[in-house]
């Protein structure tokens, strides 16, 4: 059910902004009720941080297949952010403006392993491990060799503010493609 309310705030987003989506018709558009939905989420909010979940699985079995590596991984890794530009955007400025709100560390929403299996079939049979998202970044900096280990600290730290800065940066310039400015970051920052 979970990933159902997942993909129905997903399609909501695509015409609509995060504020104007209402749970009682995104539970009806799913044949669910309000506590149904509240069983699993604290608030509509909180499904972002769900998509972030089954985001970073999807990154995890790039890094398990290797598919990608080094300043290619991290290209890559902003590009898929940018890949459905609309929605993409408005969860990321949706998230930036998530986070900003929030008094406490926001509850850790735990994934169950048939969770992982709709996510990514393929992933969950090869027994791929889910990654956080420092440890991600941290993969692709291993293989930049101008990048030293004391480093990655620092540079995942700015590269979260490169993650979160540019969604808020296109939004007020009213600009809708994101990657060149994810671009330009990551080359300033590994070059």
């Amino acid at each position: 059910m979970k990933v159902s309310i997942l993909e129905e705030m997903l399609n909501q987003l695509k015409s609509k902004n995060l504020n104007d989506i209402v749970i009682e018709e995104l539970c009806t558009n799913i044949n669910t009720t309000k506590v149904t939905f509240f069983k699993y989420f604290h608030y509509k909010e909180q499904v972002l941080d769900y998509f972030v979940m089954k985001w970073l699985y999807d990154r995890s079995f790039e890094i398990h297949c290797k598919q990608f590596y080094g300043e290619d991984g991290l290209l890559h890794l902003f590009k898929s952010i940018c890949d459905d530009a609309t929605p993409g955007k408005k969860i990321m400025v949706s998230l930036v403006n998530y986070y900003s709100k929030l008094t406490e560390k926001p509850a850790i929403i735990e994934v169950s392993p048939y969770e992982y299996y709709l996510f990514n079939q393929e992933a969950f049979e090869q027994k791929v491990k889910p990654l956080n998202l420092q440890e991600v970044f941290i993969y692709y900096l291993s293989g930049i060799k101008s990048i030293d280990a004391s480093q990655y600290h620092e540079l995942v730290c700015q590269l979260l503010a490169l993650m979160y800065g540019v969604p808020v940066q296109t939004h007020i310039m009213e600009l809708d493609d994101m990657y060149p400015f994810y671009e330009m970051g990551i080359n300033n920052l590994i070059k």
